[in-house]
């Protein structure tokens, strides 16, 4: 679906729309956790600033896609490290369509943390998404430190350049894990690409092989 700020856009038949283009099912209880995270993020982003979207439906249509290609890739029980997490895209939604990830959300903004904590409380993740409020390379200089273990998985969206996050991706995951950038079109990051969002936007995996 092409992205749009339409305020009149339905949310369930931006969903249902973006559910169809992936080939993904996701039953009832999934789309109506999905709508109400879209409808959560846009009451709070009237009192600060978390998403460009202006309706419950732009949300879904110009922000779902991420969590989609990601979920495309994901279809395996992974711990996940999310860095800069922000309003919680594409994490949360991510969250509520892989019940098999276990999720770790890097925020250490206090207003949007407390968005999050909001989220994960009333979208009832709390058994298996927990909040950070620190930096991502202060989580990563614990895991340096053997404090904690590393992830299957990290993400990030719109916090870093693609070079930045992939190094310090890097040092989030574990031996044989995997780093997504979320990016553009002809980035130059060696990966494996899935292009959408008409073409505007690319999803690359990078499968860390070395410590």
């Amino acid at each position: 679906m092409p992205a749009t700020a339409d305020a009149d856009l339905d949310p369930q038949a931006a969903l249902q729309s973006l559910s169809a283009e992936w080939g993904f099912r996701v039953d009832p209880g999934q789309t109506a956790s999905l709508l109400q995270f879209a409808e959560l993020l846009i009451r709070w982003n009237q009192s600060i600033n978390l998403t460009g979207a202006r309706s419950p439906g732009a949300v879904v249509a110009e922000h779902y896609p991420d969590a989609y290609a990601l979920a495309k890739r994901l279809d395996s029980p992974a711990r996940l490290v999310d860095v800069g997490s922000g309003g919680g895209l594409p994490a949360l939604p991510l969250a509520l369509l892989r019940p098999g990830l276990v999720i770790r959300l890097c925020e250490p903004i206090a207003k949007k943390a407390a968005f999050l904590r909001t989220a994960i409380r009333e979208l009832r993740l709390g058994d298996r998404v927990a909040l950070e409020t620190s930096r991502g390379e202060e989580l990563a200089d614990e895991l340096a430190d053997g404090i904690a273990e590393r992830f299957d998985v990290a993400t990030s969206r719109a916090t870093f350049a693609p070079a930045v996050w992939l190094a310090l991706g890097r040092r989030l995951v574990r031996p044989g894990g995997r780093v997504f950038v979320l990016t553009v079109p002809g980035t130059t990051i060696e990966g494996a690409a899935e292009i959408y969002g008409d073409r505007k936007r690319a999803l690359i995996e990078v499968l860390i092989e070395t410590p």
